[in-house]
This record gives structure tokens, sequence and C-alpha cells, in this order.
């Protein structure tokens, strides 16, 4: 029986068969230049990679992005994130795609230190078992030595001993988006005179699309004065439209 899994290439929905080698979506894309999203700029890179991993958040079965954001991790030398768009892959395709699979780790793997590589080997069958790091995103757990990650925003009183919005970048960085949520929404309801969080939330419900924690927050800024009131109006519109 033939293996078929959908997956969106440029925005479309495809039903692909992963029996054949020749029919899996890399020979497709290897030499689409959409590929290689790379920057000179560092800065430049690692916006590119953020908004690749909101575009997986919001579309896990997004095969362009997974792939992208795989070269863009290859070819800036970025290992533990590499490995993270690899584990990615993995879990999205779950027991689909074993020729993809083993075709990506294959060609990342002088990128990759011996365990690593190890370990990714040991996912290609077993998606089920992963358990992702500090940058996978849809994994079920993470494992990680960075404090950052284990650092919750219900601690207590976080916002007094730390800037909020420092650690809500902190928590995007590693891809814990619903905690920098949870850091900024709280933040603006003590200091709502602060711009920078209005901005720093607003992307983040248009970026993963979070109408219900949106119109939450709404709600609740309605009924005190800030300073951003256009920008909400603004994204209540998008949502609506």
């Amino acid at each position: 029986m033939p293996e078929n899994y959908s997956l969106v290439i440029s925005d479309e929905v495809h039903a692909l068969d992963f029996s054949d080698d020749f029919n899996e979506p890399v020979f497709f894309l290897e030499n689409n230049k959409q590929l290689h999203l790379s920057a000179a700029n560092d800065a430049i890179n690692d916006a590119i990679l953020r908004d690749l991993i909101y575009a997986i958040i919001r579309r896990p079965g997004n095969l362009l992005a997974h792939l992208q954001r795989i070269t863009l991790c290859y070819e800036n030398n970025k290992e533990l994130q590499l490995s993270a768009a690899l584990m990615d892959l993995f879990i999205v395709l779950e027991g689909a795609g074993h020729a993809i699979k083993q075709r990506m780790l294959a060609g990342v793997r002088t990128h990759l230190s011996a365990s690593l590589f190890e370990q990714l080997q040991a996912y290609l069958n077993a998606p089920h078992l992963i358990l992702g790091n500090a940058y996978t995103v849809l994994s079920t757990g993470r494992e990680s030595n960075i404090a950052l990650v284990l650092v919750h925003s219900d601690d207590a009183d976080i916002s007094k001993k730390y800037d909020p919005l420092q650690v809500a970048r902190d928590f995007i960085e590693y891809s814990q988006l619903e905690e920098a949520v949870k850091v900024l929404e709280a933040a603006l309801l003590d200091t709502p005179q602060r711009s920078e969080l209005h901005t720093d939330l607003i992307e983040l419900y248009q970026s993963t699309n979070d109408r219900d924690s949106f119109n939450k927050m709404q709600r609740a800024l309605a009924k005190i004065n800030h300073p951003m009131q256009a920008q909400w109006a603004a994204l209540n519109t998008y949502f609506n439209q």
C-alpha cells in the first residue's frame, strides 16, 4: 500500500505518494530558489527564521516552510536549530515520507555532531518519541540546558525581577510563544502605557492567528486608557475582514 500524506507546497495542497523515491517532494524543490533565504546580515537571518517558525506553527503541513527553515539553519551553521527543524519535519510527517526524512538527514550530516545525528537517526522511525529541544515547536516536550526554558510566566512576580518585554522576547527566541503571550498580557495590564508591549503582543496575535486571546485582551484594555487604540483597532479589522 502506498503511503499518502497531504502537505502544502507554495500554498497548494497536494496528495503526495511517498512509495516512490522520485515522487518525494524534495526532488520537486531541491533546485527551487525559494529554498535559499539566507542574507548577509545575521539579524535579518534571525528574523527570517522567526517568520518561518511562525509559519510552521500556523500551518504545520507547510512543507516549503519546513525545507526553507532547514536550509536556512544549514547555511548559517545553526546546529541546534537545524536539529529542531528536522525534528519538527519528522513530527509532522509521522510515519510517512521515510525517503525524504532520510535524504534530509543525510544531506545535513556534516553540520551535526555525532550525538545529534545518532539521535535524529533514532527518530526516523519513531517520531512519537521526539522530545525536542529549545527550538522545536511541534514536539510535546522540550529538553534544554537553557535556564529560560525552565522559567514559567506564572512564577512568583517574574515581572518584578525582570523586564517583561525582554523576558517575552527571550521566550520568542526559543519558540515559547504561549509563554511570551502570557508575560506580555500580564505586563500590559500593569503598564498599559508601554507601547513596545503592545507592539510585540499585537505581532504575536497576528502571527499566530490567535483571535480568541486577542478578543479577551482587547476587552480588558477597553476598560483602561492606553496609547495604542489605533493599532488594536487595526488588528481587529484584520481578524474580521
